[in-house]
């Protein structure tokens, strides 16, 4: 058994303003470089095999507190941890993040017990829709479609030299702020990549300035792969998220390299009043145009649009012209996408 000091690692998660979750994981700790551009690849394969390698501490208490309220949960085989606060009181409507306390509870440690802060977004009543988002060649370059070539980047690269698309931070920002600038839209983040790599998926979001959101990973390991090929595994999270606000309208991001486009189509079939409109970064070339392409035809069958763009500027446009976001998000989305190279 490790000896390294045991942490609690809690995920952003969500909640209604009666009902919060929180989730989490209990590891021995393996601390990381905070990501610079400057960092060798030496240095970041360091820090990649030690996100990969974890040590989880399995069967760990929990202890959770919110306002006067306290629950207890305990981790499974993986160091895992999620649990459901029913709530006394609702949570303050002014408030979009909520901040739970945890603590860990066993086992003993001869020294002060680790906690930890896990927040968690209740959307305000301001939210006029909802945002559900991939994270892999939606927002974040991973050549996701090559394994080699995501895996290099993924092993020899940090937050801080990744790049996002061109204007993705300024189009997510325009979401968020929705038709009226003060909307407070609730963006939620969706990905087959590993738990692992939260905290790097943190980190490269805060550094390019796009919108916290609760982020949903999966564990790490061979099923998490072949799941990934499928993308299914994207599917639970999602329903999860629309059942769990059933008056909220959703808008859907997601990329054309590999299934978004067709699990947003099973998600328009089984929501289809709840869905506005959907949007397909276009990463694939010509390959995936036919599919893409007949499968917005079917959208537009039932009054959604799917829009297929490689360019963010297009996306606000449409966003714009739907009355998602405020028309000069365009000019901001464009000015952002021209300073911003390529990735």
């Amino acid at each position: 058994m490790s000896d390294a000091p045991i942490v609690i690692v809690p995920y952003r998660s969500f909640g209604t303003p009666d009902t919060l979750f929180v989730k989490g994981r209990v590891l021995h700790d393996k601390p990381v470089a905070t990501a610079e551009a400057e960092r060798s690849a030496w240095s970041n394969l360091r820090d990649a095999l030690r996100r990969i390698d974890s040590d989880e501490v399995p069967g760990a208490r929990v202890g959770i507190h919110f306002d006067d309220q306290e629950w207890e949960t305990v981790a499974d085989s993986e160091g895992y941890f999620t649990h459901e606060l029913p709530l006394a009181a609702p949570v303050a409507k002014t408030d979009a993040w909520h901040a739970v306390h945890l603590h860990l509870l066993e086992p003993a440690l001869g020294q002060p017990q680790p906690f930890a802060e896990a927040q968690v977004l209740v959307p305000p009543p301001t939210a006029r829709y909802g945002v559900i988002s991939d994270i892999d060649d939606t927002i974040l370059e991973t050549h996701a479609t090559s394994l080699l070539r995501s895996a290099l980047v993924t092993l020899l690269e940090n937050a801080a030299t990744r790049t996002p698309f061109p204007g993705v931070a300024a189009l997510y920002q325009a979401l968020q702020a929705g038709a009226n600038g003060n909307g407070r839209n609730p963006i939620f983040y969706v990905s087959s990549s590993p738990w692992n790599l939260y905290d790097f998926l943190v980190e490269f979001m805060e550094i390019n300035g796009i919108p916290a959101g609760p982020i949903f990973l999966r564990d790490y390991g061979l099923s998490t792969i072949t799941s990934a090929l499928s993308h299914q595994v994207k599917l639970e999270p999602m329903r999860w998220v629309l059942d769990t606000y059933p008056d909220l309208s959703f808008v859907l991001m997601g990329d054309s390299g590999q299934r978004d486009p067709e699990l947003y189509s099973q998600l328009l079939q089984a929501y289809p009043d709840r869905i506005k409109a959907i949007y397909i970064r276009d990463v694939s070339g010509d390959k995936r145009d036919a599919t893409v392409d007949a499968l917005a035809d079917e959208a537009a069958v039932l009054g959604v649009p799917m829009i297929r763009a490689a360019d963010s500027a297009v996306m606000a446009a449409s966003a714009a012209e739907l009355g998602l976001v405020t028309p000069a998000a365009i000019d901001a989305v464009r000015s952002a996408s021209e300073e911003q190279p390529a990735p």
